[in-house]
C-alpha cells in the first residue's frame, strides 16, 4: 500500500498511552511534576485504582484524521476490560490536574486513550530532530508523508492485540531510552 514500510511502526519496547506533552525546563520543573504526579496518587488515583494494576484490553485498529487513505497515526484502541470509565477517569483527572498547575496546556476536552502502532513521523530520525532543535532551534524534518491505511483497517479492525496490566503513570523523556528499552523515565506513580 501506498507509503507504508516497517519504518513507520513504533518500537515495541516502548507502547504507550500519551496523556499529554510536558516541557519541563529545569530540574525545579521537573521535580513540581514528580510532586504532582504523587499527590494526585493520594489525592484521587490510589482510590479510583483500588490499590491494583488496571487490566486493560487493546483490541481493534483507528486513525486520527478524516480520510484512511492519507493516514499520519494509527492507533491500537484501549479500554478497560471489565467495562468501567476508570482509566478514562484517571486520564481525565490528572491532564485536569497537570493543566491547573501550568505545567501542561489544554487541547481536548478529554484523554483520547489510544497506543501508536505506527506514525508517518516515525518515518524521520527522531534523533535528528532533537539535535537540530538543540543547534538551531529548528526541525529538520520535511512534510510528513501519509501511507494509505484502508487495507491495515480492512484487515486489523477488530484484531485483538491482548490485555495489558497497566501499573504506573510515567513522566517519560522523548528521545531517550532505559536499559529496557522504554523511555528513560523522570518520575511516576504506581497503582499498586
Amino acid at each position: 500500500d501506498h507509503g507504508v514500510s516497517s519504518s513507520l511502526f513504533q518500537n515495541p519496547a516502548k507502547l504507550h498511552l500519551t496523556l499529554g506533552t510536558l516541557v519541563l525546563l529545569n530540574e525545579q520543573e521537573t521535580q513540581k511534576a514528580c510532586d504532582l504526579l504523587q499527590q494526585c496518587k493520594e489525592d484521587f488515583v490510589d482510590q479510583i485504582a483500588g490499590g491494583k494494576p488496571l487490566t486493560v484490553e487493546v483490541a481493534g485498529v483507528e486513525y486520527m484524521n478524516d480520510d484512511p487513505a492519507m493516514t499520519d497515526v494509527l492507533y491500537a484502541k484501549v479500554h478497560m476490560k471489565d467495562g468501567s470509565d476508570r482509566l478514562q477517569v484517571i486520564a481525565d483527572q490528572l491532564v485536569e490536574r497537570f493543566v491547573a498547575s501550568g505545567l501542561m496546556l489544554k487541547e481536548w476536552d478529554r484523554v483520547k486513550l489510544h497506543a501508536t502502532v505506527m506514525n508517518t513521523l516515525f518515518r524521520k530520525d527522531p534523533s535528528a530532530e532533537e539535535r537540530n532543535n538543540t543547534m538551531t532551534g529548528k526541525s529538520s524534518f520535511k512534510e510528513r508523508e501519509s501511507f494509505n491505511g484502508r487495507n491495515i483497517l480492512k484487515l486489523f479492525e477488530n484484531f485483538y492485540f491482548g490485555e495489558v496490566q497497566l501499573d504506573s503513570v510515567r513522566l517519560s523523556q522523548r528521545f531517550s531510552s532505559d536499559a529496557s528499552g522504554y523511555y528513560a523515565t523522570s518520575g511516576q506513580l504506581t497503582f499498586s
